[in-house]
This record gives structure tokens, C-alpha cells and sequence, in this order.
């Protein structure tokens, strides 16, 4: 194309799909490839979900698209997707705003105040990074005595909006135009110009919430010394011990005559740990102790601690209200408070988040059980409950969208991963090995050739089918041991402690995930001759199946490869063309076999060890009511005449 298409910030889709088909002769090359372009920029539209009549062009808009979707999102190969990325792309980039525009082209107070910059004991940095802020202070005549912080604000929106800069750029370009002028403000030799300093500050994205970060450690403190040693059954509510509790609860009641034989038996450690391991004891949990079948696991705890902290810091970003105690935090009008500013904050790509249920649940928990509320509070807290807690019950409408993606087509790529991931290992290991047979003259032991690369590959091999197994939580996969392991006749057989298994009880039985053959004949070639190459040369001990890698954080030592259920969904995003998290996972099971038969619900709450039928009934029964409709019209197919 010798003529380009320039865009403008301001130019919706449709109008540059309409110029590239109009900006050549027709029937030239030109217009061909014009046109071409143009459809693939409308397809871009109709994939992202953007009206192409009234949504304003972006180079860092359609860049997020095709950096956030794979080929396999849309059933296009690897090198389809890179052309429509190129030429799309090649259209939406406007000319430079600083074409053939240098430094020393400028004249006035800033090109003075430039070349005072270079010769002062300024950083050098600033020299290069900020003549882009000289050119558009003069362009927009703002004098130095004028600039503020929304300055360097539409500063930035400039960088973002008409240069087409990524965000992360664009932010630090703000930032160190905030430290230039500030420095040019200090020091003396710029004192003419009257500069004041100006700090531009960008919101933290890992934190939510625009408040001091020390906001949560009060609360915190409070939770890790009083809530946890009582959600793991260690004391009371109160802070006793077992024997304290009972002595306790004993002096309250009416005396009666007992006899030393019976005091002395209900003082024996023996009676004491007896009754502390019981599924319900008489005195129940509400009046201070946490029995076994209700004790919070580790995974538990570090949840409902980040919940505490959401709600130090939304009460207060909403009014300055300090939650310092549980007695606070569990107050009905801080509940209500909380909710409230929670349902005003939801997302609006996902209105159904049951995030403030989860808080509410928590809060409600914390009260009946841990503090003891009058039932007053308790109904008035159930009431915000019922209020602004989840709508919906079993799988949120924004996860129950992400499984409909999963077509027969999908279904099947995604039960044929595994062996295709392991054909890829087994193809690069003869690639290896015959580049290495060129070189050396011989062919090495296929052993020789693995890296971490490669072995991290059988890792996601051997969790993938797993999953497709039996679909353990995130945890209890990343956290397989080596102690679980059960060999029969070939055949491996994962046993999963109930204490480890979320719901079950010590007497319970154990989680089973049985492998087949090939799995098997997998695993233990990668525990006889792979795993050890994963570990630190000081952790031989690892008791991990999966352990964590070298550098892949601070559980290296002794540690699990906690990142394995992400790195595991990137691949199903990369080979099936779907994004879901290691939870969705499991509801991704049942959602297949229901899907191929409705009937299955009693087989799908055995496959993902529910307790009982209900929640299987709660989680699928409303999965995908087409999923009914089309076996009904079958019924109805087959009793045409």
C-alpha cells in the first residue's frame, strides 16, 4: 500500500473499515488487500464485543485483544492469528506525533529551560525521557508557573490517547515529568521560571482500596492471636484450654454430689482428648469450643484473613471508621456498612460476585460461634445476609457462560491434552537427541536431553489427567505427596488423607484418584529418572510429588509447586481456546458428563467427592437447562410419525 490510512484518536471502527475500502481504484491490489484488512478489523469488533459504529479506535485496546485471546480462542491456527494481528494493527498505529521534530528545533522558555537542563548537575535521564513534556507544554502554551497535577494528568491521557503508548509507559512518563519539575522547582538556577513541585501518584493495582496499607494490621492482629487458635480447635473462644473450658462450664452449673472416683475421671487427659475429638459435643459450638468436623483448614484461614482485611479497608475508604476487633467487625450496622460498600464496588463485567457473601457468610460465622452475639444481632446480621449476599445458588451465571464455551470440539481437545503434551516431550527428546547424535557422533540416553523445560511439561501431563480423573481442588493437586502413592499390577492409585479434603472428617474415607496404565507407566518414569532434576540440591527430602522448582519462590525448600494449577489452565487456554480458573476445572467435569447425560448426577457427586446429593443437585441441576430442551426434543423426534 503506497498511500497509507492515517487514523485519528477520535475515528470509530466502521469509518476506517469504510476509508480502507474506498482509498484505492477498485479492482487494484490496493483494494484488495484494503478490504481485506477491513473485514478483519470488523471481526476483531464482533470477537470483542465492540459496536463498531460508535466505539473510537485504539491501538492499545485491539493490542489487549489479541494479547489476552490464542489462536485456539477463535479455531484459527498460530499463523492466521499473527496476520490478522499485523495487519489490523498496521492500520490503527497514527503517525508519530514527534515526526522529524528534535530538541533543538524549539525556541522559547523551553528550549532555555532545556539547555539550562543540560548543563545543571540534573540526572542525564531527564534530558532524553522529558523533551516529549517540553514540546507539549509549549504546544498547549501552559507556562511553568501554570502546571499542576492535572497537568501531568492529561499529560499522561495525551501519551495514552493520541501517542498510543502502553499503559505502563505512558505512567512512567507522568512520573518522571512530576520529578522534573519538581527538581527544576528546588533548585535555583530555575527559580525565574516559577516552578512549584507537583506529585502525580498512581493507584497501586495489587491494592483495591485508597487507603493507608496499615489500615488491616489492627484487625489482623486480633484475628492471627484470638480467631485462628479457636478455628483450629486449640482453645475456646476465650482463650482456655480443654480443661479450662470444662472447669469453666462445670462451676456454672448447679453443684452436685459427685464422687472422687467420677472427678478424678473427667479430670484424665484421657476424657479430655476423648471429648475434644468428638463430632458434636453437648455443650455445642456456639458456646465456645470449635468441634473436629467444622475446624478451619490452613487454606480456610489465609481466605477468611483476607476478608478481614477487605473490610478494615472498605470501612474505611467509606468513612474513616477503624475496625480494630471482631466485636467491631461483627457489629450489624458495620455488617450492613460493609455490604453496602461491597455491592456499590461489584464489577460490572461480573454483577452476580458472590465476594460479599463470602464476607457476609464470615462475619456471620465470627458472630454466632466466636464472639456470641444476642440472637437480636444475629437475625439483623441474617437480614444483610439475605439482602446483599449471592442470588444465585451453586455456579455463578459468569462461570456457567465460561463452561458453555466448552463445544464437543473443545471437550475433545481438551481429553486429548495430556497425550498431546507428552507426543510434544517425545518429539523434542528425539529432536535433542539426533542434534546431539550430529555433533557427538552417538546417540545419547533420552534422559540426557530433559531440562526443567521439558520436565515441566510431564508435570503438566501427568496433573492434567488427574484433573480429568477425578478433578481434585487446587491444594490437594498441587500438594500430592509421594506418601499417597498405591501400587498394584502396574496400576497407580493417588489416596488422598481425608484430614487433607475439604468436608471430610478423619474417620472419613480417603480421596481415590486412580490412574490407568499409561498414566501410571508415566509417573513412574518421572519419579525414577525426571523428578530429581527439579530439585534444590538441598531438598532430597521433598515429600512432594510435584515440588517446587528452583526460583519458583520462597517454598522452594521442602515446598510444592503452588503455581502448577495456573500454569496448568494456561494450557488449556492456549490448546482449547478457553480461559478458566483451577476451580472451574472441577465444575467442568460434571458439566461434561451431564451434559452427555442429565441422569448422571448420583455418578457426578461420587467423581467429585460431595458429601451428599444436594450439592451436586445445587452446583448442575440448573447448569444448562438447553442441555434438557435437547434431550426433550429427541423424545419428541422419536415419536414422529
Amino acid at each position: 500500500m503506497n498511500k497509507r490510512v492515517v487514523v485519528t484518536s477520535t475515528e470509530t471502527y466502521q469509518a476506517v473499515a469504510n476509508r480502507l475500502t474506498t482509498a484505492w481504484p477498485k479492482g487494484s491490489s490496493e483494494a484488495k488487500k484494503g478490504a481485506r484488512i477491513a473485514r478483519r478489523l470488523l471481526w476483531v469488533c464482533r470477537q470483542a464485543n465492540w459496536v463498531p459504529e460508535t466505539t473510537a479506535t485504539s491501538h492499545q485496546a485491539v493490542t489487549e485483544f489479541f494479547d489476552t485471546n490464542t489462536p485456539a480462542t477463535f479455531g484459527v491456527t498460530p499463523g492466521t492469528y499473527a496476520v490478522y494481528r499485523s495487519e489490523v494493527l498496521s492500520v490503527l498505529k497514527p503517525d508519530p506525533v514527534r515526526k522529524r521534530r528534535y530538541i533543538l528545533q524549539m525556541d522559547g522558555v523551553y528550549r532555555e529551560i532545556h539547555d539550562r537542563t543540560v548543563n545543571s548537575g540534573m540526572p542525564e535521564a531527564f534530558r532524553w525521557r522529558c523533551s516529549p513534556l517540553l514540546w507539549y507544554l509549549r504546544e498547549r502554551v501552559i507556562d511553568p508557573p501554570d502546571i499542576t497535577v492535572d497537568t501531568l494528568m492529561e499529560y499522561y491521557r495525551f501519551s495514552l490517547d493520541v501517542e498510543q503508548l502502553a499503559e505502563e509507559r505512558a505512567r512512567r512518563r507522568a512520573q518522571d515529568a512530576a520529578k522534573y519539575i519538581s527538581l527544576m522547582a528546588s533548585d535555583p538556577d530555575f527559580a525565574e521560571f516559577g516552578f512549584s513541585p507537583v506529585e502525580i501518584t498512581f493507584p497501586n493495582r495489587s491494592i483495591k482500596y485508597d487507603v493507608p496499607r496499615d489500615i488491616s494490621d489492627a484487625l489482623l492482629n486480633v484475628f492471627d492471636s484470638r480467631v485462628v487458635p479457636w478455628a483450629r480447635g486449640e482453645v475456646s473462644n476465650q482463650g482456655e484450654s480443654w480443661a479450662e473450658y470444662i472447669a469453666r462450664l462445670d462451676a456454672a452449673e448447679t453443684p452436685a454430689s459427685t464422687s472422687d472416683k467420677k472427678q478424678a475421671w473427667k479430670a484424665s487427659q484421657e476424657y479430655q482428648d476423648q471429648m475434644a475429638k468428638g463430632e458434636q459435643l453437648s455443650r455445642g459450638p456456639a458456646k465456645g469450643f470449635m468441634p473436629e468436623s467444622r475446624r478451619w483448614k490452613p487454606a480456610t484461614i489465609q481466605s477468611n484473613r483476607n476478608l478481614c482485611a477487605t473490610c478494615a479497608k472498605v470501612m474505611y475508604e467509606a468513612g474513616k471508621f477503624h475496625i480494630e476487633t471482631i466485636e467491631e467487625l461483627t457489629d450489624p450496622e458495620i455488617a450492613e456498612a460493609i455490604a453496602k460498600r461491597l455491592d456499590a464496588r461489584k464489577p460490572k463485567d461480573n454483577p452476580q460476585s458472590s465476594y460479599t457473601s463470602s464476607i457476609l457468610t464470615l462475619i456471620s460465622t465470627l458472630a454466632k460461634d466466636f464472639v456470641q452475639r444476642s440472637p437480636d444481632d444475629l437475625e439483623k446480621i441474617g437480614k444483610v445476609k439475605e439482602k446483599y449476599g449471592k442470588k444465585h445458588e451453586g455456579i455463578a451465571p459468569k462461570n456457567k457462560e465460561t463452561l458453555k464455551k466448552f463445544t464437543d470440539a473443545r471437550i475433545q481437545t481438551l481429553i486429548d491434552m495430556p497425550d498431546r503434551i507428552t507426543d510434544e516431550v517425545n518429539r523434542e527428546v528425539a529432536r535433542r537427541r539426533e542434534i546431539f547424535r550430529q555433533e557427538h557422533g552417538a546417540l545419547p540416553p533420552p534422559i540426557e536431553v530433559f531440562d526443567q523445560f521439558l520436565i515441566k511439561k510431564v508435570m503438566f501431563a501427568l496433573a492434567a489427567k488427574i484433573m480429568l480423573t477425578r478433578a481434585p481442588r487446587r491444594s490437594n493437586l498441587a500438594g500430592l505427596r509421594l506418601a499417597w502413592i498405591r501400587w498394584r499390577d502396574g496400576h497407580a492409585t493417588i489416596e488422598i488423607p481425608p484430614q487433607f479434603v475439604k468436608s471430610r472428617r478423619q474417620q472419613d474415607l480417603p480421596l481415590i484418584i486412580p490412574l490407568d496404565i499409561k498414566t501410571s507407566k508415566l509417573l513412574d518414569q518421572y519419579l525414577k529418572k525426571l523428578r530429581h532434576k527439579m530439585l534444590h540440591p538441598d531438598d532430597d527430602q521433598n515429600p512432594y510429588i510435584f515440588p517446587s522448582p528452583p526460583h519458583a519462590g520462597k517454598q522452594r525448600l521442602g515446598g510444592f509447586y503452588d503455581g502448577l494449577p495456573d500454569r496448568l489452565v494456561d494450557q488449556v487456554h492456549d490448546r482449547v481456546g478457553v480461559r478458566i480458573n483451577p476451580h472451574l476445572w472441577r465444575h467442568l467435569l460434571g458439566w461434561i458428563w451431564l451434559k452427555e447425560d442429565p441422569d448422571k448426577l448420583p455418578a457426578v457427586q461420587k467423581l467429585l467427592g460431595h458429601k451428599s446429593i444436594e450439592t451436586t443437585i445445587k452446583y448442575y441441576a440448573d447448569i444448562d437447562e438447553t442441555v434438557i430442551l435437547k434431550k426433550w426434543m429427541e423424545y419428541l423426534d422419536g415419536k414422529k410419525t
